[in-house]
């Protein structure tokens, strides 16, 4: 009978000296299913080490790839074991690890987000320990691609392109040791990053993907240059009362600077502006922008977003919409093409850029649904990576802000626009929720990034009535996020393992400050 793992060590000559402690926390397992595989000259080691003789190829029902510098939690393979049983789907599991430095001190913990595809495509999130079904193994030539020394990135891409489901199991089952392919914030060395980038440019064709790879900032990960050929139409909707603020010493109308860097920074060819006005909105501002290259419509109703929102899309005639805030100024030429590309995958549902205060420091790198939603490191400087480089790269998110939203036109009538019983806030939270519900993603990128001068428009409300409908129709979405982890300390913007968060803020006060 074969066995359920087939433990696979990988390792490389400075490694050496480390395969003992590695092969002692394969045999310490309290999961005894297992057989080692042979990768290298293991044969001493793992006769002295194990007592089972070594196999050449891989038998079990599952191959579990193994770094020979780590260590394995005793509990590893029972953990996995207990996945694979409860869903006969998965092809792909991986876990929580911790980053340990020379003389074993755990330096810091990576707990990680479930299954986030364009997040893969910039940095190896998935980890050392690898656990595959063997049937995908071989079909992708794994055995192969392990002798021939191919990047770990270039086996995570390639079984996770073929895999019915990946699964995370949110537990720290594995100790990695840092050493010179890995930097302290769980990223590659530079030297390493150039055969990641041969990997996903592979798998960008593979996958039928236009684009092209480039180091990000920082140069440990990666960035997927998209490209976009058609250049489809996109109609921008904004919703405006006219209010006047002083924006960098320069006291106008929102609106003026908004448009302003639109039409003159925006280096994207096609585009349709509709401007939703208010009735309060002044004269001498509507006139203005009958002067412009946009289009006017004028809403007769009392304030709300979302019905500005809808009122806008009914009239414009682009392929995608863009929902942008009033109070939003652009600086950098290519953002709306960067957003754009990810719409060539059909199950991107909203795009999200990473909007910055007036003084530079983040407002916006994705929502969060941590109990309660939040905008995820809020006013962090624009250049501190985050956690593992979060802030540094494209990831699915459970939503993003209205304030600067891209949506395909199709998907929008589909979903039925923005929910109207949400005037002003959780509009945004609600509409990603629906998409998310149908299977779609939510992707945000750190490459497009605008300022936003939130709360310049108007000044939040958020009513105890909206306050308890969201919770109602989206209770357990807001205790669970995908993209978050179980493990951080619940109510918390920057996240933190929740052994070692401060008590969180009530719900109530916190979610009354909230909105976008």
């Amino acid at each position: 009978m074969r066995p359920r793992f087939s433990v696979v060590i990988t390792f490389g000559g400075e490694q050496v000296g480390r395969l003992d402690a590695c092969i002692a926390s394969v045999t310490a397992q309290s999961f005894d299913d297992w057989e080692l595989c042979a990768c290298g000259d293991l044969a001493g080691i793992a006769a002295r080490r194990t007592g089972r003789a070594l196999v050449e190829a891989p038998s079990g029902e599952f191959v579990a790839l193994v770094q020979g510098a780590d260590r394995l939690d005793p509990m590893a393979l029972a953990a996995t074991d207990d996945a694979l049983s409860a869903d006969d789907l998965i092809d792909v599991v991986y876990t929580d690890e911790e980053l340990v430095e020379e003389h074993g001190e755990v330096i810091d913990t990576f707990l990680k987000p479930d299954w986030s595809p364009e997040r893969l495509r910039s940095h190896d999130y998935l980890g050392n320990l690898l656990v595959v079904r063997r049937s995908l193994f071989v079909d992708i030539g794994g055995s192969e691609l392990v002798r021939s020394g191919s990047s770990r990135h270039d086996l995570a891409l390639r079984v996770t392109e073929r895999a019915r489901r990946v699964h995370h199991v949110p537990e720290v089952l594995y100790s990695r040791h840092l050493d010179g392919a890995a930097s302290r914030d769980g990223g590659r060395s530079p030297g390493l990053v150039e055969a990641d980038g041969d990997a996903v440019a592979d798998h960008l064709r593979r996958a039928g993907i236009p684009g092209t790879v480039e180091k990000a900032p920082g140069a440990t990960r990666l960035r997927v240059r998209r490209r976009v050929d058609d250049r489809p139409l996109v109609s921008v909707v904004v919703p405006t009362v006219g209010t006047a603020r002083a924006v960098w010493g320069i006291e106008r109308p929102l609106i003026y600077g908004c448009l302003q860097s639109l039409l003159q920074v925006t280096d994207y060819p096609r585009l349709e502006v509709i401007v939703v006005v208010d009735p309060s909105t002044p004269s001498d501002v509507v006139a203005t922008l009958k002067r412009l290259d946009v289009t006017l419509v004028a809403a007769d109703d009392p304030f709300n977003f979302s019905s500005r929102i809808n009122l806008g899309a009914a009239q414009a005639s682009g392929l995608h919409l863009l929902l942008l805030n009033d109070d939003v100024l652009i600086e950098q030429p290519d953002w709306l093409t960067t957003m754009v590309g990810f719409t060539h995958d059909a199950d991107v549902g909203a795009v999200g850029a990473r909007l910055l205060y007036a003084d530079g420091t983040l407002q916006h790198a994705g929502i969060v649904c941590n109990v309660q939603p939040l905008h995820i490191f809020n006013g962090f400087a624009a250049d501190d990576p985050g956690p593992f480089g979060l802030l540094q790269v494209d990831r699915e998110v459970s939503a993003v802000t209205g304030a600067c939203l891209l949506t395909p036109r199709a998907v929008f009538d589909e979903i039925g626009g923005l929910p109207e019983h949400f005037a002003v806030a959780f509009n945004d939270l609600e509409y990603c929720l629906r998409l998310r519900a149908t299977g779609r993603r939510i992707v945000w990128t750190p490459h497009a990034t605008l300022y936003h001068f939130e709360s310049q428009t108007r000044g939040r409300s958020v009513s105890q009535a909206e306050i308890d409908e969201l919770y109602a129709r989206w209770h357990d979405e807001l205790h669970h996020d995908p993209y978050g982890n179980p493990n951080f300390a619940p109510r918390q913007a920057v996240w933190l393992p929740s052994w070692a968060a401060d008590a969180s803020e009530d719900l109530r006060r916190r979610l009354r400050n909230g909105g976008r």
